[in-house]
């Protein structure tokens, strides 16, 4: 209710819900407690799910090391619309995604994990780029702490794999997120 309060406080500046989703990164040491873990994740995300169509508006959707329970409660829910935040899933995921309705976010993860396939198959309009600072610095600007600047090393290694120009890029990206965030 809380989170519905302010969402609701300011309509022109809330354009979505998220960060929300599931993080399997953090392993409890037993499988009954793994299994309790991943649970309770799964109960939050749905509450969150529920305040996003019931505020209707997009999801900003966090996923770690969970893709495959992400889809499945996306797809029993009939979610469809909205970011997968900092994807680093393989291509039939990110197709599994796109089909559902969704956009593939990408920031400067792409320095550090290998999605080259990824973004070279998808389309381009399903594509949002995203800063993620202050971390995921995109790698030629070193160990700095991560600007909104920077986005334009994630543009250019999109353009290139796409082999299209950087100009086109950050157009149509642009547009994506206006278009998703009805801004």
């Amino acid at each position: 209710e809380k989170y519905k309060e302010l969402a609701l406080s300011d309509r022109r500046k809330v354009v979505a819900i998220g960060e929300i989703g599931l993080d399997y990164y953090y392993k409890p040491k037993t499988t009954a407690k793994l299994q309790q873990f991943k649970e309770k994740q799964k109960q939050v995300f749905v509450k969150q799910l529920d305040l996003a169509r019931e505020l209707n508006l997009p999801l900003i959707l966090h996923c770690r090391m969970a893709h495959d329970d992400v889809i499945e409660i996306l797809k029993a829910r009939g979610e469809n619309r909205g970011v997968i935040h900092c994807f680093t899933g393989n291509l039939e995921q990110a197709k599994k995604y796109i089909e559902m309705g969704f956009s593939i976010g990408i920031n400067g993860i792409i320095f550090k994990f290998n999605i080259d396939e990824v973004i070279k198959e998808i389309p381009l309009e399903k594509i949002v780029v995203e800063t993620d600072c202050p971390y995921l610095t995109p790698a030629p600007e070193g160990e700095k702490r991560n600007e909104p600047v920077f986005i334009k090393h994630t543009i250019q290694k999109i353009a290139g794999l796409k082999g299209i120009s950087f100009q086109e890029v950050a157009d149509m990206t642009t547009k994506n997120a206006k278009r998703l965030f009805n801004i």
